[in-house]
């Protein structure tokens, strides 16, 4: 019989995280100014990242964080991210990166693209391909700017993690701190609820595609905001089929 895990972060308090960041967040993409959708990327990933270290701190797992800095093994799944994230990333990369370090950046997600494009999943996993964000070193070049979903991963279990994800010698993915991963994923859902209700296509997207649309087109965010269907190639059917 499964043993019941007490938590300060049940389904209720999770649920308040997300109406609250989506409150927040729908203030900050009802501005006009070009800079509102990358700002509630921003604001977001901060959040995110700000939660799920209190998390850790009032919950701590009982092993320590295995994730480190060029650890890179989880950085072969499927990572969703809402259009502002999307956005956030390559308009950071186009401005922060040397020119032939964004060239070769953008090099990089289409052919990470062309490799992974209709995958699922699980298709994605067996098929070993790394996030084309990772420099040389394996550590992402864009930490800074990283999707929230990559934020709120905090793995207990670097064997677990090579075994599912490189080895493919186990079908499980590997014991996370469930707390920090579940606060990370509230202020997602609250993201995406504030572009919703600024009746926007917050459907998630796949991170390759989206990208390879971003990086293009430089008024991406702000024809995403005035309602055009310009993330539509990137939308994940496998998590929103129609």
């Amino acid at each position: 019989m499964t043993a019941v895990v007490r938590t300060r972060y049940s389904p209720a308090v999770l649920e308040g995280i997300a109406a609250g960041e989506r409150v927040v967040l729908r203030l900050t993409l009802a501005r006009g100014d070009r800079a509102a959708v990358t700002d509630a990327a921003a604001a977001a990933l901060a959040r995110a990242e700000e939660l799920s270290a209190i998390a850790r701190e009032r919950e701590p797992p009982d092993r320590p964080i295995a994730c480190q800095k060029g650890c890179s093994a989880c950085c072969t799944a499927k990572v969703l991210v809402a259009p502002p994230e999307a956005v956030r990333i390559a308009e950071h990369a186009r401005a922060t990166l040397p020119p032939d370090v964004y060239t070769n950046l953008v090099e990089r997600v289409h052919t990470a693209h062309e490799r992974s494009r209709g995958l699922t999943r699980a298709e994605r996993i067996r098929a070993s391909i790394p996030c084309p964000l990772l420099d040389e070193t394996g550590a992402c070049s864009l930490y800074e700017v990283r999707p929230i979903i990559c934020s709120g991963w905090n793995s207990l279990d670097k064997p677990g993690c090579d075994a599912h994800f490189l080895d493919h010698t186990a079908a499980m993915p590997p014991e996370l701190h469930p707390q920090s991963n579940e606060v990370a994923l509230a202020v997602l859902g609250g993201l995406i609820g504030a572009a919703i209700d600024r009746h926007l296509d917050a459907r998630p997207l796949e991170l390759h595609a989206a990208l390879v649309i971003a990086l293009a087109d430089e008024d991406a965010g702000e024809r995403w905001r005035r309602g055009e269907p310009i993330f539509d190639p990137a939308i994940d059917r496998e998590v929103s089929p129609h």
